[in-house]
C-alpha cells in the first residue's frame, strides 16, 4: 500500500466515523482549502510530516507511522467490544455519493417546506373573496 492509499484510507476512516461529513469539511477542519487538500490527497504534492501529524491529531488512534511507512496498524488501539471494518473504496464511493444525493433531496425537501409555510402566511394575510362565488357558513 503506498503512503497515497494509506492517506486515503484514514480519511475514509475520519469520514466513516464522523469526525467530518466528507474530505471537503476534513480539508477545512484541518485548516487546508479542498485544493491543496486534494493534491495532497491525490499524491501531487509531497506527503508533508506536518499534514500527517494534523491528519492523525483528528483521532487519537491514528497511526502516523503507519501513514508514513506502512509499519505497524492503521490504528494505534481498538476500544474493547468494536471490531474495524475494511470497507472497498468502490463502496466506500457508492456510500458517499448516496449520501450526498440523500443531503440534496433533504435541503430540497426543507426549502418545498418553507415555499409551503410561506404560502400558508400569504393565504392567511388574503381577504376573503366577495362576490357570486363566495359563500359563509353563518350567512350561507
Amino acid at each position: 500500500m503506498t503512503e497515497t492509499q494509506r492517506v486515503k484510507k484514514v480519511i475514509n476512516w475520519l469520514v466513516f466515523m464522523e469526525y467530518a461529513e466528507n474530505e471537503r469539511e476534513l480539508a477545512e477542519k484541518l485548516g487546508y482549502t479542498k485544493s491543496s487538500f486534494s493534491q495532497i490527497v491525490n499524491g501531487k504534492v509531497p506527503l508533508s510530516e506536518r499534514f500527517v501529524q494534523k491528519l492523525a491529531s483528528v483521532d487519537k488512534n491514528i497511526n502516523e507511522v503507519w501513514i508514513m511507512t506502512g509499519e505497524g496498524n492503521m490504528l494505534n488501539s481498538v476500544e474493547a467490544g468494536t471490531s474495524v471494518v475494511t470497507i472497498p473504496a468502490n463502496v466506500w464511493d457508492v456510500i458517499q455519493t448516496q449520501a450526498e444525493s440523500l443531503k440534496s433531496k433533504d435541503k430540497q425537501i426543507d426549502e418545498l417546506v418553507a415555499l409551503l409555510k410561506q404560502q400558508i402566511a400569504e393565504g392567511k394575510k388574503m381577504p376573503a373573496q366577495q362576490g357570486d362565488n363566495a359563500t359563509s357558513a353563518v350567512a350561507g
